[in-house]
Order: structure tokens, then sequence, then C-alpha cells
């Protein structure tokens, strides 16, 4: 089980993000071009997964695959795919000794930093596809985070405490 000081120690070192690549993308329409519909719904998800690379033992490589979906009514009781956009972004960090860590707490630094980190790329995305297929004025909101309940930490001593905050000022 991961501590809150095992996941508290990946953020204070010295994490760098390298790269954001877009490696998938996909757009479809379901709408006639010359009568553009408004949108009623948009649902977004999105999933992340890591990958330490055997050839660089400095990176850790996370995956953010993001989804919209844009529906729309016809009629009160059918509603219809407007658009559906998904996009698979690779986040490249350079992180020391990447392979030292839990892999909960790296699962969980790519889950938050990484889509936080590809979030802005995904709403550019958004917005450039949905004007391209006549649909102007999407926007996707800025990214909030997942609330989480952290976990009771264990108790710490004064002594250790203070060799912990020498140690992670270094």
């Amino acid at each position: 089980m991961t501590t809150n000081l095992d996941r508290a120690s990946l953020v204070s070192r010295n994490v760098a993000i390298e790269s954001v690549n877009l490696t998938h993308a996909e757009m479809r329409t379901g709408f006639d071009p010359f009568d553009p519909p408004e949108v009623a719904q948009l649902t977004q998800r999105f999933r992340c997964r890591f990958e330490l690379p055997p050839s660089r033992l400095d990176c850790l490589f996370v995956q953010v695959n993001l989804i919209l979906e844009g529906t729309g009514a016809e009629n009160a009781e059918q509603e219809q795919e407007l658009v559906s956009i998904d996009a698979t972004f690779l986040a490249v960090y350079r992180l020391e000794d990447a392979s030292s860590y839990p892999r909960d707490a790296l699962g969980h630094f790519a889950e938050l930093n990484g889509t936080y980190n590809v979030w802005p790329y995904w709403r550019e995305l958004v917005q450039t596809f949905a004007a391209r297929a006549g649909m102007g004025g999407l926007v996707v909101p800025v990214f909030k985070p997942p609330i989480r309940p952290v976990e009771e930490a264990e108790q710490v001593s004064p002594p250790e405490e203070s060799a912990l905050l020498e140690s992670g000022n270094q």
C-alpha cells in the first residue's frame, strides 16, 4: 500500500514534462452540414495509463485517451448523436529512476498530472475540430481534477518529520 508520503515524494522530486504528442484523433458527425444543430448535451470522459519504457529508465510515458460526445434532440422523444471526438495524447515526463516508485503512485500521478498537462491540447483540438465541422463555439471547460478523499496518514514523530522535510528540500 502506498502512503501519502510516497505520493508526495513523487511530486517533490525533479519531474519535468518533455513533450505532449497527439497519437490518435478521430471525429464523427451526424448532422446536416447545411443545418448545424444546437448541441443539447455534452459528455466527456477520459482514461489514463502509464508505461515505463525499458530503453529509457529516466522516463515515464502517460497516455491519456479523451472522448467527447455531443447529442441533440430533433424532437422531445429522440436524441441524436451530433458529434463524437476521440483523441489520445502521449505525455512524456523525465523522472529520475522512474521504476523505483510504487506502481499505484505512478498511476495516481498519471491520472492527475497527465490529464492536467494534456487538457489544454484537448481543448484546442475539440475547438478546431468542431469549427471545421461547422459547429463553431464548442468550448471544452477548464479541467477540474476529481476530488478524492485523502487516506489517513500514519503518525509521524517530530524527528522523522524534520528529516523528511530536510530530504525533500534537497
